[in-house]
Parts: C-alpha cells; sequence; structure tokens
C-alpha cells in the first residue's frame, strides 16, 4: 500500500496545555525551549482548535516528562482551561448547563471532526460521572501511559469551566462490562455546591458554639444559647453556600462567553488567513511551507517540512473557495484516492490528504526533484530514441501497476511524465532521472466516476486522447497506451502529435494547408521500428492497438536500441 496512513489527529490545545502550563510554572524561557525541543514555535499554537498528529502530542508529552517527571502532567489542568485553550471547549459548553452535561458532551471536545477518540457515559449521578474512551490510537502510542495522565488533566479540568474545583479522576484499563473495544475507563468524582448541605452544617457548628459560649459566660440558658447558635451558623452558612453558587454561575457564564468569543477569533483568524499562503505557515497541523514549487488557477504546490521528523514533501493546496465546487474538489479526491491504489516506483508516493479548517482541500506527495518531460522538451527539442527507450519502459512498468489496481489515468503526456533526479548525487550522475507519472486528476476511479464524467467536457488533452476518450465513451488501459504513443511520437518527432487522432498518419497531398501542418515531416523523422510501434499504439480503434502496456513494453525491447542495451 502507497499511502502512509497517520495515526490520527489530535487538537492542538494538548501541546498548548503544556506550553501554557511550563510558561506559568517555569518561565518564558522555559515554554519556548520546551517548543524547541517538539520542533515547533508560539506560531504554530496561535490556533488550538487545529488538528494536529497524535505523534506529535505524544513526543510533546515525551519530552515534558523527561524534563518535569510524568508526575507534572496531571497537574497541567488549569492549563487546559485557560482563556487561550477554550476554543476547543466551545462544542461542549454549547447546552452543557452544568458538570454532568459536559462530561456527557465530551465527545464534542476539540470540534466535530475529531474521530480518533470518542467517550461514552456509562453511569453518572450527582457529583459523579464513569465514561469509557474508545480510540483508534495504535497501542504502541498508549503503551507508555502519558496520554491517560493527559486525558486525566482535561477530565479534572472541567469542573474549572463551571466555576468549581477540579474533579478527582481514577483511571481504570481494564475494559467495561459489556462494551467492546479498544476502551479506557475513567471514573471522576467533583463536589458541587449545595445550599442544604452547607446549611444544615453551619447550623450544627452553630449549635455547638453556641452551647460553648452559654457553658462559657453563663449569660443565657443553654437551650437558649444552642438555639441561637444553631440560626446564626445555618443563617450565616446558607449565605455562604448561596454566594459560592452564584460564583460558580458567574464564572461559568463568563467561561461560556469567552469559549464562544475566542471560537469567533480563531474562525475570523482563519478566514483571513484563507487568503493565501506564505513560507514558514503551518498547514494540517503538520507541514511547515519551505517553498513555493508551482501556482495553477485552482491552487498552489509548495515544498514543505514535515514537523515529525523534517523530512521533505511536496504538498498540492486546493484554494478553499475553489475545494467547494464540486468538480475541483472531486479531481483532487480522486486523486488522493487513486495515488493510494496504486503503487509502484514511477508512480509519484502519497503521503496524506485532507481538509484545512478553512475548507481547503491539499494532498501531501514526496518531494521530486529534475523536471518535467515537457520542460526537457522545452529545453532540447526532440529526443534520440537511445534517450526515449528507458523513459517509454518505466511508464510501460508505471501504467501496468495503475492499470492492475482498476485505475485509468486518462491525461497521460510529457506535462505529466516527470524526471526525477537524486539531488545529492553529483553532478552528471543520473542525468536522465527516473520517470514517474503524476496527475490522477482524471483518472478513472470506479467509485468516483458521477460528476467528472458528466462534466459536458472530454476528460483529458487534446492530441493525447484516443477518439473513444474524445466522444465521451468507455475508456480503458488501451486509453493510455494511445496516450502513451502520443507521448512518444511528440518525443521523437518535436512536435506536440494532432488534435484530431485521425491526422496522425494521413498520406501527404497536395494541400497547403496538410503540408504546413508538419505533420509528415515529422512523421519521416521517426526511425520505422519506432513508427511502427507509435502506429499500433496510436490506433483509432482500440481493438488495433497493443492489448496492454505489456505488449507496448515487448515491442519496445525488440527496438535496435533496446538489442544495443541487451548485448
Amino acid at each position: 500500500m502507497q499511502r502512509r496512513v497517520a495515526q490520527g489527529k489530535t487538537p492542538a490545545s494538548r501541546l498548548k496545555t503544556l506550553y501554557l502550563h511550563v510558561h506559568s510554572q517555569h518561565g518564558p524561557a522555559a515554554a519556548d525551549a520546551f517548543l524547541l525541543s517538539t520542533r515547533l514555535d508560539r506560531d504554530f499554537l496561535t490556533d488550538e482548535t487545529r488538528l494536529v498528529p497524535l505523534e506529535l502530542w505524544h513526543a510533546a508529552l515525551v519530552a515534558f516528562a523527561s524534563r518535569w517527571g510524568r508526575e507534572s502532567i496531571p497537574r497541567t489542568l488549569h492549563a487546559a482551561v485557560h482563556p487561550e485553550n477554550l476554543g476547543v471547549w466551545t462544542h461542549v459548553l454549547r447546552g452543557a448547563g452544568d458538570v454532568g452535561a459536559a462530561y456527557r458532551r465530551l465527545e464534542q471536545f476539540g470540534g466535530e471532526h475529531v474521530w480518533t477518540e470518542r467517550w461514552r457515559t456509562l453511569e453518572q449521578g450527582p457529583g459523579y460521572w464513569r465514561g469509557a474512551l474508545r480510540t483508534g490510537i495504535e497501542a504502541s502510542l498508549e503503551r507508555d501511559g502519558l496520554f491517560a495522565l493527559a486525558r486525566t488533566a482535561e477530565l479534572a479540568s472541567v469542573p474549572l469551566l463551571f466555576g468549581l474545583g477540579p474533579a478527582t479522576v481514577t483511571a481504570r484499563s481494564e475494559e467495561p462490562q459489556g462494551v467492546s473495544g479498544n476502551l479506557g475507563e475513567f471514573e471522576v468524582r467533583w463536589r458541587e455546591p449545595s445550599t442544604t448541605r452547607t446549611a444544615l452544617v453551619g447550623t450544627l457548628i452553630g449549635a455547638s458554639a453556641g452551647t460553648g459560649w452559654s457553658a462559657l459566660t453563663g449569660s443565657t440558658t443553654l437551650a437558649a444559647a444552642t438555639l441561637l447558635g444553631a440560626v446564626a451558623g445555618g443563617v450565616v452558612a446558607a449565605l455562604a453556600a448561596h454566594e459560592e453558587r452564584r460564583r460558580a454561575q458567574s464564572t461559568a457564564q463568563l467561561m461560556r462567553i469567552q469559549a464562544l468569543e475566542r471560537a469567533a477569533t480563531l474562525r475570523e483568524a482563519r478566514e483571513k488567513g484563507a487568503v493565501g499562503f506564505h513560507a514558514g505557515q503551518v498547514v494540517a497541523g503538520q507541514y511547515r511551507l519551505t517553498e513555493k514549487l508551482g501556482a495553477g488557477a485552482n491552487g498552489t504546490i509548495w515544498e514543505a517540512e514535515r514537523i515529525s521528523d523534517g523530512g521533505l514533501v511536496a504538498i498540492k493546496l486546493l484554494r478553499a473557495a475553489v475545494a467547494h465546487d464540486t468538480i475541483a474538489a472531486d479531481r483532487l479526491r480522486r486523486e488522493a484516492a487513486a495515488l493510494g491504489l496504486a503503487w509502484h516506483p514511477n508512480v509519484v508516493e502519497i503521503y496524506d490528504d485532507g481538509h484545512l479548517p478553512d475548507g481547503t482541500s491539499y494532498l501531501v506527495m514526496e518531494r521530486l526533484y529534475g523536471e518535467s518531460l515537457a520542460t526537457r522538451l522545452r529545453r532540447t527539442g526532440m529526443l534520440t530514441p537511445r534517450d526515449v527507450l528507458p523513459i517509454a519502459l518505466e511508464i510501460c512498468d508505471a501504467l501496468g501497476a495503475v492499470h492492475a489496481a482498476g485505475i485509468v489515468h486518462r491525461d497521460v503526456k510529457p506535462s505529466n511524465i516527470f524526471l526525477a533526479v537524486d539531488p545529492a548525487a553529483a553532478e552528471g550522475t543520473a542525468a536522465r532521472g527516473h520517470a514517474k507519472i503524476l496527475d490522477f486528476g482524471v483518472a478513472r476511479v470506479e467509485w468516483a466516476e458521477t460528476r467528472l464524467t458528466n462534466a459536458d467536457v472530454p476528460l483529458g488533452t487534446p492530441g493525447y486522447m484516443p477518439p473513444e476518450q474524445v466522444e465521451g465513451q468507455e475508456v480503458d488501459a488501451r486509453s493510455d497506451v494511445y496516450a502513451l504513443g502520443a507521448a512518444l511520437y511528440e518525443c521523437l518527432s518535436g512536435r506536440a502529435p494532432p488534435a484530431r487522432s485521425t491526422e496522425t498518419w494521413d498520406q501527404p497531398t497536395n494541400d497547403e494547408s496538410a503540408s504546413e501542418s508538419g505533420v509528415q515531416p515529422a512523421l519521416r523523422a521517426i526511425p520505422s521500428e519506432w513508427r511502427s510501434i507509435i502506429e499500433k499504439a496510436m490506433a483509432p480503434l482500440p481493438r488495433d492497438r497493443f492489448a496492454d502496456t505489456r505488449a507496448f513494453r515487448e515491442a519496445l525491447l525488440r527496438t535496435p536500441e533496446a538489442q544495443r542495451e541487451s548485448a
């Protein structure tokens, strides 16, 4: 499988919690040094609602524990509900009138798009909640218990959102009875303000004090002193409890308002940032943009550094406004699907794909160095058969893997063939590089045919499309055979193939327009062995072409250039 599946995502608030705790307890210098140890900076944590890889959260916990100890992780609970960290609590607080309701809504922590963890309420009562956690996290990340400690801090912090003291949390590793899956269980207890209970305690204390006062002074009867003390104690305690409840309700309302304002601020910042991307910006929580590699009408391609390991990747960003266009979004979606299915060293490798909070679609691929075949042709003109042979063989191999995965590329052409080189190789070494197929945006993928196929526009590029593709008929592997033949035609003739396939092999005429087209002079420049291969590959009828790329490859191996290489 070519796609490298990520372990999952989690809100950046969890990293921000660690940073804010270090900042408050050890100062800004220590906090910045902590971020540096995780390859991050303060700008990265500006938006706590952004999603980051679970591996990054785990790495931050490891760095935190190694410096300040595992026992310090549960102490970060106050930073979890810091005013600058409230954006992730908006969905939890919305509709939650008390602490118990907030615990029941924990599955909304971080928003509706965080599917890595899901809470389930098992039991609940006054000041008590027991819940189970279902995760899709790889066991190796959970094994050291750092995630469990961090979750303990989060659970303990929930009552703070309502002006109460922190909860007492007990983590249990056993699987809850009657529930299957990868689960952890937590019991939470907290103290709710109770006017009745507090008044009763105050009454008892007041009565005891009145009795003692009467015994010491002898100024009144024992019964009267006890009654007076009880009444006074009860009234004072009731007033204190009422004030405690009022303050808690006021704090809860303030926290809810701050969370909503924080969410609105982050949303406005994302909308402003959606205008464009810039070097140094972190996207998808794990890729720091370094250099723009290209731009088009629909988006841009950037080189980016993967924060987790410093590796360089290429990331295609489909602008937010364009991403809402059905056809444009489907093109990137099918490209991700096709690349995920088709693994081959001569097919560009995909690492990740998804959507940013502002709606921008992204696709992360391997970073390639070199140039496209189209660029090579513009730079050098036509190529010799000896130069074309290895490229053609590698593309045949790549298309064979693509077709075996049930995919038809539908847009094979020189600009979608990349001649990759190793940037670390010595100058002059591997000058040709190895060929890789790019851009599967209009590939035929079985499950994704509806919108693009019905777009009322032929899918592909004129000159490289076989007649059946131009006419919107069913295509198969032989359609890509035709396109590869057209690409070889361009390589060996120095001219793009004619827009109409019927023009390619027309016999010479006295018509001035035909002679000016350059088709026949270009054909005569192609060696006869190669011309016969291209003629068969570009036959108007699919049945007259090579049956597949394997047959195409075997024909290429019979050319004089291939025979000389093997001799």
